[in-house]
């Protein structure tokens, strides 16, 4: 409160103002609300334009100009400039303020600013600034060299507070609380907040009434609560117990990173009168956030901490005690316009002698990858040598680590000029790493986009996950959400993509005009679940990325968005492509599941509509039925089918029942099996609409399967209608089949997302206008899965066979609920009917004469579980990195709740992760962004082995290659792997031979000549010749996973040294030396 951020700035500027001398000052903010809001304030003290005089600059948004003399920025925005200029002089002086948070950017820029200072920046002033700091670290890192010894800093102290604040610690409080509420002054091992710890809070802020009512004779007011809390279910939990004190007149607001701007904004309203403020708040309020109203701060000295796993290298927050300079800044936040109170929950012994006196240096406890590009970058040295002069230097091994990371993503050479395994030269990758406001994997995307010709899409996804998700999850509306992101997805498993897909979305309805009122697209973004705000942040980091990349040469194709169907799917699995490159090695495969007992637990019912929800239910559990059925009252109506009356009678009256409804469009984006109402116009009459399924979606029309007539029809997507919900309840009259032991193709699920264009036609082609014999195998959940044969010249003939032979399809095994398929007799299922409808009205009947009796029945509660199935998938890590963890998808990830739709298929299937993090525990591996590779046999072999940096090939009896080591490769001084916890041992399920490996060693010598330096670099081809080489890598990508015949399957096995390098060359004849490492190059990126 004394001034230090707004006053002394002003100060210096009205003294060279004075003097009639330019001056050029930069303040940073940790935060970009803390560096706008602050502008703003000074702008309006001085009476100017915000972006005249005093401007900021926060990521990409900028309010300044050559005019401005005064600008707040964030400290990322000042390393950026710095360590571009490798000079300060652009400035007169330098405000790096609240330097007491020691962010890793925060000591990096204190690193880079000392070094300049003492080389070409001499008489640029720095002042460092905070409300509390540690003054003879600071001062002594910053000291002045005279005479042979160092001088340390000047020091001031201003003294500031204009209200008196009160502190208030555990033991005290007895005295305030009310009789009954406990206050355990023993603590936990693990720093957490126990459940009486919360009552003492909530008894806290109910005793705040009485206190106000004492100190004043007339109506006071009720003075707003801040209370910190470490994280989002802490808040919850607080939010939920607060909600019951409905007397109380409480108006709630939760302030954390992921609310939305709504509800952010809430925070700084004037409370409704008579109602009390409570805003639960993370750390973001310590010094970011200022509510003037606030009168309490309730501290429970908590933080979540970025931490890194010293085992994995993985992020995780972890609750930790804060340090007393950060719960100093906390009880500053009250007393700003009145007298204040601080009430700590710890005793005041553990206050004195448990908690830190200052936050451990995130330098020290978090990922170094982005520091020590830039320490590359600026071309000061060796990295542990530089680092080394850092405030508080981070741990040697952790320096290591990271340089081994940096080659493991490409960014460094793996084999330095130098021989130094823990240096390397900066690459092409790196440079263009270095220059990306992003994350290094992120900019990998973007740059594996620009190969494999699907730049823009990358860019799209680079930014998205770059910022806070546009995603809204709003805490009332978390299926909304969800299902917006999957209608997004349109039918493929995969978090980025409904990102690409959304963004389009938005990006082609504003170009059209369609979102030309800021009401129509605040509406358009209430409908689909997106905010606003956020994805017009999303747009502008798209286009500042775009223009960086342009400047290496990389520009998004105009033939990139094709329209036709093969086209579409086939840029799809592109992309799907440069995902999987750029993350590795955050490789995960797919669980196995017990098939047979999974359809045991389910009793034979559809696993996709399908949940299990364990309940320990009382006696007469049917009485359970419609509070059971309440529970999933978001999800839609629970479906109980009853087959009664003539079909024909049945579909006259659906079809009179549609079309004398309103129907409203379809508001979600088209994707295959959405069922809808379509048109459809027999002969000269009138078009009417019917219940049908989207087929496939081909540009602005769209092919529909009308499921109570059997028919096919295209339509305009335009015309189609939605479902009303209470008609998807009518069984469909057509009757679906599929053909048995069948399956698509690689060439069908790359060409059409299931089966290509080119398969349907071979098949209608095959069908039409010839007699068939269809033999019935089962039916399984209402489809006939049937064996067909067509009349040929030959003879009869299999149309699985025939497919199969020239590769549209592939042969697969039955699920085993096909293959054990009981017959019953339409005699026995229909008294089975009439038996479950008396069933019904007995339980109906029973349930009103409960209601109705005036005797109080007894009353009970039952516990409910789930949902489950088990059919859900489960994934483990294809490195050993997370072993004896469980691996778990984040809740709002669209691979969450996903099941195993064809458990007989025993082959690997991947999943990409675009984040890996640890649990606050450590016991549980989090992935978040996630996307489900398509289910080719291979596929994780292929991808492995194509983006590895070094691999290892094993055979047997050298006949056939059986498998291969993947990862950074080994020290040939130690003779140990180099980063063993992410190598990667591949058992191969179908077989490889040469010309396989050869192929990849193409396609990797493809992306060489697209990702390099020199006079045949990227920066110095030719639009044609980039244009040619991006079509050589897509086909080569392709043509890798499409072959004709396919693969044939293999038995896995695994190496009997598993995951150990080097072991070729051990049992080498001589005649072979070295060949199957000349298949494979020894880096990634030859550049």
């Amino acid at each position: 409160g004394s001034g230090k951020t707004t006053q002394l700035p002003q100060f210096i500027l009205d003294h060279y103002a004075e003097k009639k001398t330019p001056c050029n000052l930069v303040v940073t903010q940790p935060r970009k609300i803390g560096a706008t809001s602050i502008a703003r304030w000074v702008a309006r003290e001085r009476k100017c334009t915000l972006g005249s005089l005093v401007g900021y600059q926060v990521g990409l948004e900028k309010m300044a100009t050559e005019h401005t003399k005064l600008i707040y920025v964030t400290t990322g925005v000042l390393l950026q400039k710095l360590v571009s200029a490798k000079t300060l002089t652009e400035y007169s002086h330098i405000f790096i303020d609240e330097v007491h948070e020691r962010t890793e950017e925060l000591d990096f820029l204190l690193l880079v600013v000392r070094k300049l200072l003492r080389t070409n920046s001499r008489y640029v002033k720095v002042i460092l600034m905070s409300a509390t700091i540690n003054c003879a670290e600071f001062a002594e890192y910053f000291g002045t060299p005279i005479r042979n010894q160092m001088n340390p800093a000047y020091v001031f102290e201003v003294e500031g507070a204009p209200y008196a604040i009160e502190e208030f610690y555990l033991d005290e409080l007895k005295t305030i609380l009310p009789l009954g509420v406990n206050v355990d002054l023993t603590f936990p091992v693990d720093p957490c907040i126990t459940e009486e710890m919360y009552n003492v809070a909530i008894s806290l802020i109910q005793s705040f009434d009485e206190m106000e009512q004492t100190g004043s004779a007339t109506h006071p007011e009720r003075g707003s609560v801040l209370v910190f809390l470490p994280g989002l279910a802490e808040i919850q939990y607080m939010k939920d117990a607060l909600a019951k004190l409905v007397r109380k007149r409480l108006q709630v607001y939760p302030l954390h990173s992921t609310v939305t701007l709504e509800e952010q904004n809430g925070v700084f309203l004037v409370p409704i009168p008579g109602y009390r403020k409570i805003i639960l708040s993370t750390n973001i309020a310590e010094s970011s956030v200022t509510v003037p109203d606030v009168k309490y701060v309730i501290d429970f000295c908590l933080v979540r901490q970025l931490v890194c796993d010293k085992e994995t290298n993985y992020r995780c927050l972890r609750i930790t005690w804060a340090s007393k300079t950060s719960c100093n800044q906390r009880r500053g936040r009250a007393g700003r316009v009145s007298k204040g109170f601080c009430y700590r929950l710890v005793s005041r012994h553990f206050w004195e002698h448990e908690i830190p006196d200052f936050t451990i240096p995130e330098m020290l406890r978090s990922p170094l990858a982005s520091t020590l590009l830039k320490v590359k970058l600026l071309d000061m040295g060796d990295p542990r040598s530089v680092l080394s002069t850092a405030l508080t230097p981070p741990n040697l091994n952790d320096i290591e680590r990271t340089v081994l990371q940096l080659k493991q993503i490409g960014a460094l050479s793996v084999q330095s000029n130098s021989q130094r395994q823990f240096d390397g030269e900066l690459t092409f990758l790196g440079r263009v790493l270095a220059h990306l406001p992003v994350d290094l994997q992120l900019g990998k995307l973007i740059v594996f986009g620009h190969v494999f010709g699907c730049l823009e899409e990358c860019l799209i996804i680079a930014a998205s996950l770059s910022l806070k998700s546009f995603f809204a999850m709003p805490s009332l509306q978390q299926l909304a959400g969800y299902r917006s992101k999957l209608s997004f997805a349109q039918n493929l498993p995969s978090d980025l993509i409904a990102f690409v897909n959304a963004f389009k979305a938005w990006y082609t309805s504003r170009a059209k005009g369609e979102l030309r009122h800021p009401k129509d697209e605040l509406e358009w973004g209430k409908e689909n679940c997106i905010q606003i705000k956020r994805i017009r942040e999303v747009a502008e980091l798209f286009e500042d990325l775009k223009k960086r990349v342009s400047r290496f040469n990389m520009h998004i194709s105009s033939s990139s968005n094709p329209t036709d169907y093969t086209s579409l799917h086939k840029q799809r699995f592109i992309l799907q492509g440069a995902i999987a490159g750029a993350f590795f090695p955050n490789y995960f495969s797919q669980g196995e599941i017990d098939e047979q007992l999974a359809s045991k637990e389910l009793s034979g019912n559809d696993p996709k509509t399908t949940i299990m929800v364990p309940v320990n239910l009382p006696p007469f559990a049917f009485l359970c039925y419609k509070q059971l059925q309440s529970l999933f009252r978001q999800c839609g109506q629970v479906k109980s089918i009853c087959f009664d009356g003539s079909s024909v009678e049945k579909q006259c009256q659906l079809t009179a029942a549609l079309n004398i409804r309103d129907l409203r469009p379809v508001s979600v984006s088209l994707y295959p099996n959405l069922l809808c109402v379509a048109p459809f116009k027999d002969g000269q009459q009138m078009a009417k609409y019917y219940r049908a399924k989207v087929l496939h979606i081909l540009g602005s029309n769209v092919e529909v399967f009308f499921v109570d007539f059997g028919n096919t029809s295209v339509v305009p997507c335009s015309s189609l209608r939605e479902l009303p919900s209470d008609l998807m309840t009518p069984p469909f009259q057509a009757q679906e089949f599929c053909i048995a032991g069948m399956g698509p193709s690689a060439h069908s699920l790359i060409l059409g997302g299931r089966w290509s264009s080119r398969a349907r036609n071979r098949f209608k082609t095959l069908t039409s206008s010839r007699s068939a014999i269809v033999s019935l195998y089962s039916i399984l959940h209402g489809v006939m899965r049937v064996d067909l044969h067509i009349s040929t010249e030959a003879g009869d003939v299999s149309v699985a066979d025939l497919l199969v032979q020239e590769g549209y399809a592939c042969h697969v095994p039955e699920s085993f609920e096909s293959q054990v398929t009981i017959f019953t007799p339409s005699s026995t299922s229909g008294s089975l009917n009439s038996r479950m409808e008396e069933d019904k009205l007995l339980i109906n009947e029973l349930l009103q004469h409960f209601c109705a009796s005036s005797s109080s029945a007894p009353k009970c509660k039952a516990l409910v579980y789930g949902p489950s199935s088990p059919h859900k998938v489960s994934f483990h890590s294809m490195s050993r990195i997370s072993n004896f963890r469980a691996v778990g998808i984040e809740r709002d990830g669209i691979n969450s709740v996903m099941v195993n739709e064809s458990p007989q298929n025993w082959h690997e299937r991947m999943l990409v992760a675009a984040t890996v993090s640890l649990s606050a525990s450590g016991s549980r591996v989090l992935l978040k962004e996630t996307s489900l590779m398509p289910h080719i046999p291979g596929l994780p072999s292929i991808v492995t082995m194509l983006f590895t940096p070094v691999m290892e090939l094993t055979n047997e009896d050298r006949t056939g290659f059986t498998g291969a080591l993947c990862g950074l490769g080994w020290n040939s001084v130690s003779q140990n792997a180099m980063l063993p916890e992410h190598d990667i041992e591949l058992a191969f399920d179908v077989k490889f031979d040469f010309e396989d490996i050869t192929e990849i060693n193409a396609l990797r010598g493809t992306v060489n000549k697209l990702v390099c330096d020199g006079p045949n670099g990227l920066t110095n081809l030719n639009p044609d010749k980039i244009s040619s080489l991006q079509e050589e890598a897509r086909e080569r990508l392709v043509g890798l996973f499409i072959k004709n015949p396919p693969r044939p399957e293999c038995t896995p096995v695994y190496y009997e040294k598993f995951k150990k390098w080097n072991q070729l060359q051990e049992k080498d004849d001589g005649k072979s030396k070295g060949v199957l490492f000349q298949l494979h190059p020894i880096t990634l990126l030859n550049m």
